[in-house]
């Protein structure tokens, strides 16, 4: 696809609260791209894009937004469900997509997309990893994949979300909204797949619950994942790689900065409160350089079916005590 314009100019499927960080990065901080369209079916996602956003263009459905010349891009940031349908339809419209995880919710939908990708090549398809565009990450991976931490032994990942509800409940979405980025992340670090998994702890009470998985990477080296939903801690992330020589250990949330803008296609910090701004930066700094570089992004077909079966595996074992097999 040829960019039409000097800027990248782009529009947002979807209204919450990541559709309003991006939006308001995009329409406060970016220099190289310019978001011009935004397609909600709430009324107030749509009457805040038009009051304070100053959105040219509003719409209700996504397919009206495909009929948009004005547009190089699309940024699906909706609810899961929606997703297959809509990244199809904007590849086929002729634009460059960036989507939020998960891409699909079952094989048969994974399928589809990658049917899509690969019918239409000039059009990039990029899942939001921001983490394989972070530095810190990609140092870690360097270290697994050339032996400097010695053999791989285990690799351990706590997330917590932060939630004020009384009564939360033991789910799917708890593998949905919380464990599908660092699925990809141990995928990605260690080159493996995860070829089992098991959830042995599950619980839930006033204001938490939790779920506790243990997994089994190709070389036979374990991984585990907690993710928990409380009031009382703030939303966070930590991953630990344990290996013969040396262990690593990364903790998250990513710090706040000061200041922020996109320039040479490159959004820096800036005057920036939330956690989640600076992880959203480093995933538009990526999509942005794929475009104008002409670049792949680093996730391929091959991701998106096996973070569709593995996480199915996740949901599948919740609540059970034995093991739930991938296949590969």
């Amino acid at each position: 696809m040829i960019i039409r314009h000097e800027k990248v100019k782009a529009g947002i499927i979807g209204w919450g609260k990541n559709t309003l960080l991006l939006a308001d990065l995009l329409t406060r901080y970016a220099k190289n791209i310019e978001l011009v369209a935004l397609s909600t079916s709430y009324d107030t996602g749509r009457d805040y894009a038009i009051r304070n956003l100053g959105i040219k263009h509003i719409f209700t459905h996504h397919k009206e937004m495909m009929d948009l010349h004005e547009i190089d891009a699309v940024i699906i940031a909706g609810p899961g469900e929606e997703h297959t349908e809509q990244i199809i339809d904007s590849l086929k419209a002729g634009y460059h997509t960036l989507y939020e995880l998960p891409a699909a919710l079952d094989i048969f939908n994974a399928i589809k997309i990658v049917d899509a990708v690969e019918h239409y090549p000039s059009q990039i398809a990029m899942g939001a990893l921001s983490h394989r565009y972070v530095s810190k990450y990609i140092k870690i991976r360097e270290k697994i994949q050339s032996g400097a931490i010695g053999n791989l032994i285990a690799i351990e990942v706590y997330v917590n979300q932060f939630r004020n509800n009384k009564i939360l409940k033991t789910d799917s979405s708890i593998v949905r909204d919380m464990l599908l980025s660092q699925i990809d992340l141990v995928r990605w670090i260690t080159g493996q797949e995860i070829i089992s998994v098991s959830s042995n702890r599950v619980g839930e009470g006033i204001n938490m619950t939790y779920a506790h998985f243990t997994a089994s990477l190709e070389g036979g080296q374990s991984c585990t994942f907690t993710a928990n939903r409380q009031s009382h801690q703030p939303h966070g992330s930590s991953i630990k790689i344990i290996g013969s020589d040396l262990e690593i250990y990364f903790r998250a949330p990513i710090e706040t900065y000061e200041y922020a803008e996109i320039s040479n296609g490159q959004l820096t910090p800036t005057s920036l409160d939330h956690d989640n701004k600076k992880e959203y930066m480093d995933i538009l700094n990526a999509f942005l350089y794929t475009i104008q570089e002409k670049v792949k992004p680093n996730d391929t077909v091959k991701d998106i079916m096996s973070n569709t079966r593995t996480a199915l595996a996740f949901e599948k074992c919740l609540g059970l005590y034995d093991p739930v097999e991938i296949d590969l």
